[in-house]
């Protein structure tokens, strides 16, 4: 099997160590706008499987070029760039694979069409290939889940979704995170975007519009992570799910309250309009998001203290909780997701890097476009059979365990 990846930041990367060690893969080519970062990763992961390519993403006959013979294009740069991606894929017969997507699809969705009536899914179809959706940490792991419960109920009347982080360091005195730099871990302006972006919910089979960190509830999750202010959130999810999860009338997803993005946002400092600064004329977002680290750093740099460090410190806390009827009763399924992240020094020595949570996901997804006959056009990770995904998953050698309760 042979695949394109489209983007070597941190995603992309981690993607590349983890599908190099697959015995299904036989080449990766690796692909960046500057091809200098793809080489840095290839050097770092140390496959010889992998090789390196320079890369326009919004350039589909670039993509085309680069996608020659390969079996599926991975789509990791930013999520509008997704219809130049495809394009690209489509053209060189590659199935195609993404972990997040926004225009034109979230608009399609809110007017009420179907993943079969979505913008290149027609395409797909009559090529006889397939588009998977959404296939990382959330989306991705958030749907597999939702349709693993869905499928023990007769009916699904609701899924919600929420997701907790804290950081807990030794000796730290009350209010000393106030001044913790702020690094989301994955694209500091796709972060800065999303935070300040107006959002929906599905309510009572209708979509509602919330404003930017709108519908705050307070959410309990297991401890250490603890009791945190969550808020509706943009996200892939509350689009895609009422059209694959039939008869769902409430899909809702909710972040815990990034502090210093709140203020950000607060402030103006989120903004994408130009303003003037001493005779120089700039971007907020851009300001901001060129002062965090980019996440290709956090792919290989990490010493084996400092992982350790990570999982004694660092927590994040997912909640999936499907409601329905079974045999006329409401049933409700609700899974406890721990970071996916851990234990670091054994994700390395399995996969090359500890940064598998958005990683992992994207390779399973790939490696089953790669070896299942799926329905073609565009598709979503919860039309997937979440066992077989699982399964997958874990046949990885992936050391990770989740809480599943019913209600």
């Amino acid at each position: 099997m042979k695949v394109l990846i489209v983007g070597a930041g941190g995603q992309g990367g981690a993607c590349a160590s983890i599908l190099s060690r697959q015995k299904e893969i036989d080449e990766i080519i690796l692909a960046d706008l500057k091809e200098e970062t793809a080489m840095k990763v290839a050097k770092n992961i140390g496959s010889d499987k992998i090789k390196t390519d320079h890369i326009n993403a919004t350039d589909p006959d670039d993509v085309a070029r680069a996608a020659q013979g390969v079996d599926v294009v991975i789509d990791m740069v930013m999520p509008w760039m997704v219809q130049y991606v495809m394009k690209g894929a489509l053209k060189a017969k590659a199935n195609y694979i993404n972990t997040a997507f926004d225009t034109p699809y979230w608009d399609e969705f809110l007017d009420g069409k179907g993943p079969e009536e979505l913008t290149l899914s027609k395409e797909f179809k009559e090529a006889g290939l397939t588009a998977l959706f959404g296939c990382g940490f959330a989306p991705g792991w958030t749907n597999v889940l939702a349709r693993k419960f869905a499928n023990r109920l007769d009916e699904v009347d609701s899924i919600k979704m929420r997701i907790g982080k804290a950081t807990i360091l030794p000796d730290e005195k009350p209010y000393d995170w106030v001044l913790r730099p702020w690094n989301p871990g994955w694209s500091p302006k796709q972060a800065l975007i999303d935070c300040a972006s107006s959002t929906y919910a599905l309510e009572d089979g209708k979509y509602v519009e919330y404003p930017p960190f709108g519908g705050m509830e307070m959410c309990s999750f297991p401890a250490p992570v603890g009791e945190l202010p969550v808020t509706h959130h943009s996200h892939e999810e509350i689009y895609s799910m009422p059209s694959t999860f039939k008869g769902v009338k409430d899909v809702d997803f909710k972040y815990y309250m990034m502090y210093q993005p709140a203020i950000f946002y607060a402030i103006g400092l989120c903004s994408q309009e130009e303003i003037e600064v001493g005779g120089v004329k700039v971007k907020p977002i851009d300001v901001v998001s060129s002062l965090v680290p980019p996440p290709a750093n956090n792919i290989f740099a990490e010493s084996e203290e400092a992982l350790e460090y990570a999982d004694k410190t660092a927590f994040i806390e997912l909640i999936v909780e499907v409601s329905g009827k079974k045999d006329g009763k409401t049933v409700t399924y609700r899974a406890n997701c721990p970071k996916m992240n851990a234990p670091g020094p054994e994700l390395v020595k399995l996969y090359g890097t500890a940064l598998v949570y958005v990683a992992l996901p994207l390779a399973v997804g790939t490696l089953l476009l790669g070896s299942c006959d799926m329905e073609k056009g565009i598709i979503f990770a919860d039309q997937l059979d979440p066992d077989m995904f699982i399964d997958r998953m874990m046949a990885t050698g992936y050391p990770y365990k989740w809480k599943e309760t019913v209600i």
